[in-house]
């Protein structure tokens, strides 16, 4: 099974942003299968394990220079 969470993102400025946010995320954060930022929309979408913790995943966005909340869930 899997989890996903939505993050609201501010600091981004390009496409590079995303891309460095995805990369991080998929790259760094255990448990991330993948990430997907859209610098228009302003969010990442984050799936990942069931036991993926939403905070850890902030914590890296934040880490790569960017503020992240964790959205409203449906």
């Amino acid at each position: 099974m899997s989890a996903t969470y939505v993050f609201t993102v501010t600091g981004m400025h390009c496409a590079s942003c995303g891309l460095l946010i995805d990369e991080t995320l998929e790259d760094e954060v255990p448990g991330v299968q993948r990430a997907e930022t859209s610098v228009r929309k302003g969010h990442t979408v984050v799936t990942g394990d069931d036991g993926l913790d939403p905070a850890i995943v902030a914590a890296a966005i934040t880490a790569a220079g960017y503020q992240a909340v964790l959205a409203p869930q449906p």
